[in-house]
């Protein structure tokens, strides 16, 4: 899985998804982004876009960064509790 994700005004990045949870995810990515920085991340699924807000909370240097999620919409929500359902069969 992808994730397009942007730091405030600054350009798209797309990267790997190597781990997704309710509360957050780790993209795979060589970016260095620090702690603390704000995100949009934006997710491309069958069922609809997904665009969470979140918060770089790890930074594993050369492998990527672990985000929080910190706002999105209601359908969002469900959106994302879906693809966890799915991908935990």
């Amino acid at each position: 899985m992808w994730v397009a994700w942007q730091k405030g005004d600054g350009p798209r990045s797309v990267s790997r998804v190597r781990d997704l949870s309710a509360g957050g995810v780790f993209i795979s990515t060589k970016d260095l982004t620090p702690v603390g920085t704000l995100l949009v991340l934006l997710f491309a699924l069958p069922e609809g876009e997904m665009r969470i807000e979140g918060i770089v909370r790890y930074v594993d240097n050369g492998k990527g960064l672990g985000v929080e999620f910190t706002k999105m919409g209601a359908g969002d929500r469900a959106r994302l509790q879906e693809l966890l359902r799915r991908l935990n069969r």
